[in-house]
Parts: C-alpha cells; sequence; structure tokens
C-alpha cells in the first residue's frame, strides 16, 4: 500500500478510535489500579488471564472452584507487559480479504521467543481478533516458523479498528498482549448490547448463570445448553474441555480468559437440585472479574464436530 493510500486510510479510521472510546465508555472503575453487536456464529469465527497474582498463576482458588480463576488484574490493554512484546509490521488490511497476519514475542532484550512457549488448551499460541465495538470476533490458532514467527491467515469482514490479544503460557503464566489492526472504510459502531443471559447459534441455546457475581471477587458462571427446550447431551470437548470463554471489559477492551471448573464446589443447577458435579449439558466456568461494569462474553462449545459461538453482555456490580 502507498504511503499516500495509507495516510488515506488512517485518517479514515481516526475518529473510530476516539469514537470508540466514547461508544464504549461506561466508565472504568477509578478503583482498578491496573491500568460492544452480535457476534458471527459458527466454525471459529464469530473465542489472559494475566497480572501478578502468584496464586492464580498457580490454579489456585478462594472459592474452591477447581480449576484456574482470572487474577482481578486487567491484563491484554498494551503490547508489552513483564518484559515481553508483541511485535508485528502488519496493520492495514483490506476489508474482506484473507490476508496473513504474522508477528513475533521478544523479551525485554528484544531477543525472539521461540521454544518457551507451553501447551495452554492443547495450543502453544491463541489469537482472539475482535472489533472494537466487540461486534465481530475471532479465535484463530498461528503457526510458528523456526525463527519464532507466528503466522496466520486472518479477514478482517467489516471497516473498523480491531484489536488482535495473542493469548499463550510461558514458565507457568498465562500471558496476553495486544495490538491494533485497521480496516479502512466507512463505519458505523455498533453500541454494546443491552445485558442479556440467553443466546443462540445453531438451534443449541445456552442460558449463563452467574453466582456470586461481585466484582474482584471470584464468581461461577453456569452456561446450560438445551435444544428444543431440553437439555443437551452432546457437548464434544473443544480444546481439552467442554467450552471456551473470553470477557473482554467495556472500555479498554482488558482480556479474561478463564476455563472450564468442570466440578467443584456445591452449586445450583438449571431446573433446580444442586450438587458439586456438572450436569452433561453445562459448562461451568471459574472467573475474577477485576472492576464493576459491563463485560462482553464469548463463548465457543463444540457439537456435531461444528464449533458454535454465543455472546453475551454482562453487568458486573461492586
Amino acid at each position: 500500500m502507498s504511503v499516500p493510500t495509507r495516510l488515506v486510510a488512517f485518517a479514515a479510521v481516526l475518529g473510530l478510535v476516539f469514537g470508540g472510546a466514547a461508544l464504549a465508555g461506561a466508565a472504568l472503575d477509578p478503583t482498578d489500579d491496573s491500568v460492544t453487536a452480535d457476534a458471527g456464529h459458527g466454525d471459529e469465527t464469530a473465542g489472559g488471564r494475566g497480572g501478578e497474582n502468584p496464586a492464580a498463576a498457580r490454579g489456585e482458588h478462594g472459592g474452591g472452584y477447581g480449576q484456574i480463576a482470572v487474577a482481578p488484574v486487567a491484563s491484554g490493554v498494551a503490547a508489552s507487559q513483564d518484559g515481553l512484546t508483541l511485535v508485528s509490521d502488519d496493520t492495514f488490511f483490506r476489508r474482506g480479504q484473507q490476508e496473513t497476519f504474522s508477528f513475533q514475542i521478544t523479551d525485554e532484550r528484544g531477543r525472539v521467543l521461540r521454544d518457551e512457549f507451553e501447551i495452554e488448551s492443547e495450543r502453544e499460541m491463541h489469537l482472539i481478533v475482535v472489533r472494537a465495538d466487540t461486534a465481530t470476533y475471532q479465535h484463530l490458532h498461528p503457526r510458528k516458523d523456526a525463527d519464532g514467527t507466528w503466522s496466520v491467515e486472518l479477514e478482517l469482514p467489516e471497516p473498523g479498528v480491531y484489536r488482535a490479544y495473542a493469548d499463550f503460557m510461558i514458565g507457568g503464566r498465562q500471558r496476553a498482549l495486544t495490538t491494533t489492526l485497521l480496516a479502512p472504510g466507512a463505519f458505523e459502531p455498533n453500541e454494546l448490547p443491552a445485558p442479556t443471559r440467553s443466546d443462540s447459534d445453531g438451534g443449541l441455546d445456552v442460558e449463563l448463570k452467574a453466582d456470586g457475581l461481585n466484582a474482584g471477587r471470584e464468581c461461577r458462571l453456569t452456561f446450560a445448553v438445551t435444544r428444543d427446550g431440553q437439555p443437551f447431551d452432546g457437548l464434544e470437548r473443544y480444546l481439552g474441555a467442554k467450552g471456551h470463554l473470553v470477557a473482554l471489559r467495556e472500555g479498554d477492551l482488558a482480556y479474561l480468559h478463564v476455563h472450564p471448573t468442570e466440578g467443584g464446589s456445591e452449586h445450583a443447577h438449571e431446573g433446580g437440585g444442586t450438587s458439586s458435579e456438572a450436569h452433561p449439558n453445562e459448562v461451568p466456568f471459574a472467573a475474577t472479574f477485576p472492576t464493576a461494569g459491563r463485560y462482553r462474553l464469548f463463548l465457543q462449545i463444540q457439537a456435531g464436530g461444528e464449533i458454535r459461538t454465543v455472546a453475551y453482555t454482562l453487568e458486573v456490580p461492586r
């Protein structure tokens, strides 16, 4: 792309950068010192933990829900964190055209990391790409070359400013680094959908129940899957679990990556009854939302060999 064309394209999206802040602007909680339109469906296109909480890094919980909780510190808000940096020259993409997105992760000395990545959810690297208004969502798995460069074919379906999150684990700690991608063109941002506890995809209805929902405290999120009003027991393993959940905070799009607990403390089920085990049609998670406010949640499950994606707006009280 020529320099004049790039300048024109950049000018076309500058309004989005600032307009997106106004769109998202339900104010961030001032006590947070760590410093969106329905998603599409189908395949893996529509789904880090992070911070300085050693207990969360070791997979410990205060609430006893069983696996890894989100540390109550924002993650995925910058290209650099804890000496690691996401480096990419790929910024501009032509709307609706598949192009290669490549990036590297470097350390504090600028050295490209190659063999330090650890398997998490069956992959060394997860790439989440979402438009600034959260109207589109993609969960991709880049391939790594011998020189430490990660690459994936990426299509930005509509004009706008996008956030790309590199989600990976090194040294037993989950990391989330982000960069901005631009797709020039006329853009009208969507308002964040109103809070909801239900969504559907491919004939499956998914209801969200949130127990103990308060900012800064671990809560339990349970997604109950039904079809034609009956519990759906055909969930298949996806990335080594019953589901994959990503949450983005309104305002700065801070990234929270949580995992199913698949058992744990005593809890209520949809339709009545309590137990410490998830029903076959339930996908439970333990999560800690760092601040009060609205979050956009993207859940991916697999059934019949197909990935289904459902999305929710969740209001988290103080």
